[in-house]
């Protein structure tokens, strides 16, 4: 993925297809030993329900020989931000995705083409293609770089031509409470070196018995992480932010033209979203994954993928897939053209312009690995009901679509036009052009810098300046205008001040659709979507855009609400509650979603808080009830940390009781457990320290209630 050190640097190679293509899959090897002795390399045993997709990570700090050491100060700067980001982008998978989790503990398998030199080639002995001869070169297993301890690996043995095997390594004790293991390194790599703009890059390693990845490694370039000019909100929000990360993980996880090919078919299972009761015994691998259209372009053309994306562009029916980018013999990244904005593009544009997309959640569902939360999709507007024309090289020039911009720039008010215009998000302003990703198409990109609406540190200067009446708020947005306090000189056709341009301007929804405008000095003034207003006091007009602004009906909290820079100890925690469902009663997605709502409705109100505090919920299939847990901008109570403890108290000293329908579900305080806590145990002692040590600056009281926590309480249900 093409993470930008700061917004407007020219875009770097994309790197995920290369670094995927050089590392060894590799899956359990059953056939290797014995069926009296197979019991130490089956899978583990699963349990049948769906739960939260667990990630440990791991830090190493072991380098190839081709790389080199920050100084220590650096280093460690730079490991802490890579792990802060990376624990959130967990925690939002957690929200995301669900497997059939395993039982006990996870144990990665060896290379045997690594530890073994020989094997027996007569096909009449019993030990035939078992290992005969070790390679004394064995060093162990690595992932991408990353060393693997022994303890998260199964053992080998050597075997004679007949009889048992001498044990060479045992099983290592294995990961407890994992579904996925991931490994972080922090290093100036060749690929760093080759490619000065990338951040990070990930591959998967390894994979279960029906190729599911199981472990992975991403890897952070320490030039950008330890780069002193950088704040810690800076470096998070820009560079390492969760998004960016996330993208990565994706990649891992099952995102990937590596892995396409691996996606199997759950046609039972995938029923009744979100986490529904998987159904794995009865997948398949999938026949045909991508293909190719009429044209040669590249797709993803499985069905929730090709649903989704219909449903996007407003197209009955279904579409044969979604455009991948045409990166060589494979592609990880969905078209830009067609899904500018979703996280899986090739280019990372900025957390404010990302969005975790439903058609990238379908893609998902697909896989037959997991289990989806539909639910935690965040809306493209990028082409939203454009038609199934939308995105073509040979009609995005042409007009058909204000998403796209024209080398002649044509005024929504026949008035002359600066090529300075709009981002589509309306965050922005920004200027008409193209990239090697869009092929020739333009569009208004934001300009490098200053150009942020939402910055109120941006109109400073503008303000005691200029004559426009810029406001740069939380909530303004860029606006096509020409307006100036200036009385316009009569003596000119088309003076400069006429030439309509992107301006930011303060905003708010009255309605789904609608919204006022405010410039500086100036009431609040309604904007019909579509038209152009005057504005008293001000020469010239503000034309106002449809189909952009205040979609949803949350009032000013529209679908182009600007970034969130959350903090680490804002997402921290995520609270379940476990229903057992009345005996023969099951509930439809819609109940569940009514059921959801009552439940989070009764945690607010215990904690004598808003709901600001909580975010995405939703209830499984099995009756489990997740809520994610931090802070958003604005909200005032007590820090989560405490809102948290007290919810947890308050559940031991009085049950919580909610009523749906004609049951009555009450919490037990006595099945109140800790689980899922992403800690780096396994992290060597002097890097814990420093990191804890940064971690307790940063976050001040928080302290060790840094570490991500999810706390499952147990609830039973009582007929009215």
């Amino acid at each position: 993925m093409r993470l930008l050190l700061l917004l407007g640097v020219a875009a770097s190679r994309c790197l995920h297809d290369d670094t995927q293509k050089s590392v060894r899959l590799l899956r359990p090897h059953l056939s290797q030993m014995p069926t009296r002795f197979r019991s130490s390399v089956l899978p583990l045993p699963i349990s049948r329900d769906a739960q939260p997709l667990r990630i440990q990570t791991y830090y190493t700090r072991e380098l190839a020989s081709s790389e080199a050491w920050a100084p220590d100060g650096e280093e460690t700067r730079g490991t802490s931000r890579a792990l802060a980001a990376l624990k959130e982008a967990a925690r939002r998978i957690q929200g995301i995705l669900a497997v059939t989790p395993v039982q006990g503990p996870l144990l990665l398998s060896r290379d045997p083409t690594q530890y073994c030199r020989a094997v027996w080639g007569n096909p009449d002995t019993p030990n035939y293609h078992r290992c005969s001869l070790l390679n004394p070169g064995y060093q162990g297993e690595s992932c991408l770089g990353a060393k693997i301890p022994d303890a998260h690996l199964r053992g080998y043995s050597l075997w004679p031509e007949h009889g048992l095997p001498q044990l060479i390594q045992p099983d290592g004790p294995g990961v407890q409470n994992t579904d996925f293991l991931l490994y972080v390194r922090v290093a100036h790599s060749s690929k760093c070196h080759k490619e000065p703009s990338v951040i990070a890059y990930a591959a998967c390693c390894q994979l279960d018995s029906e190729d599911r990845p199981l472990a992975g490694t991403i890897v952070y370039c320490t030039q950008h992480l330890s780069s002193p000019s950088l704040s810690y909100g800076d470096t998070v929000a820009v560079a390492v932010c969760p998004q960016a990360t996330l993208h990565e993980l994706l990649h891992v996880l099952g995102f990937s033209g590596e892995l396409f090919k691996r996606w199997r078919d759950c046609p039972s299972g995938l029923s009744g979203s979100p986490f529904p009761k998987p159904a794995r015994e009865n997948c398949s691998t999938r026949r045909r994954v991508t293909r190719r259209d009429a044209w040669g372009q590249l797709l993803l053309a499985t069905p929730a993928v090709s649903r989704s994306l219909a449903k996007h562009l407003g197209v009955p029916g279904t579409v044969l897939g979604a455009p991948l980018e045409e990166e060589g013999s494979l592609s990880s990244h969905w078209e830009s053209r067609l899904l500018q904005g979703s996280i899986m593009t090739a280019t990372f544009h900025g957390a404010q312009h990302t969005r975790l997309d439903p058609i990238t959640l379908a893609a998902f569902e697909d896989s037959g690995w997991y289990q989806v939360n539909h639910s935690a999709a965040e809306e493209l507007l990028w082409g939203q009901g454009s038609g199934p024309e939308f995105g073509l090289v040979s009609t995005c020039g042409n007009g058909s679509s204000d998403f796209f911009c024209t080398r002649r720039v044509i005024s929504p008010l026949s008035l002359p036009h600066s090529g300075l215009g709009c981002h589509y998000l309306h965050l922005d302003k920004g200027r008409c052009s193209s990239d090697p990703m869009l092929e020739g198409c333009r569009m208004y990109k934001p300009l490098a810098r200053g150009s942020e609406c939402w910055k109120e540190e941006n109109g400073l200067l503008t303000r005691a300046q200029s004559p426009h009446g810029e406001l740069y708020h939380l909530h303004s947005r860029c606006f096509l205008a020409n307006l100036t306090s200036q009385e316009l000189s009569k003596d000119k056709v088309s003076p400069p001040s006429v030439t309509l341009t992107g301006r930011c301007y303060l905003h708010q929804c009255t309605h789904k659709g609608a919204y006022e405008v405010r410039v500086e000095g100036s009431p609040w003034v309604p904007c019909l979507p579509g038209k152009a207003v005057q504005i008293p006091g001000y020469y010239g007009l503000l034309y106002c855009p449809q189909g952009r602004l205040c979609l949803s009906n949350k009032g000013t909290g529209a679908v182009t609400s600007p970034p969130t820079s959350f903090s680490t100890q804002d997402l921290l925690f995520q609270l379940s509650l476990g229903l057992t469902g009345t005996p023969g009663h099951s509930l439809g997605k819609e109940e569940r979603q009514e059921l959801a709502e009552v439940v989070l409705q009764a945690l607010v109100t215990r904690g004598g808080t808003s709901r600001c505090y909580f975010h995405s919920p939703f209830i499984t299939t099995n009756l489990v009830f997740t809520v994610s847990m931090w802070k958003s901008p604005g909200c005032q109570g007590p820090s989560v940390a405490t809102l948290y403890r007290t919810l947890t108290l308050t559940f031991q000293e009085k049950p919580l009781q909610v009523h749906h329908g004609k049951a009555i579900f009450t919490t037990e305080h006595s099945k109140l457990l800790t689980s899922m806590d992403h800690n780096l145990s396994m992290t060597d002692g002097l890097l814990s320290m420093g990191f804890c040590l940064l971690l307790l600056i940063l976050m001040g009281t928080l302290g060790t209630l840094a570490y991500q926590k999810r706390a499952t309480l147990r609830v039973g249900p009582s007929t009215t």
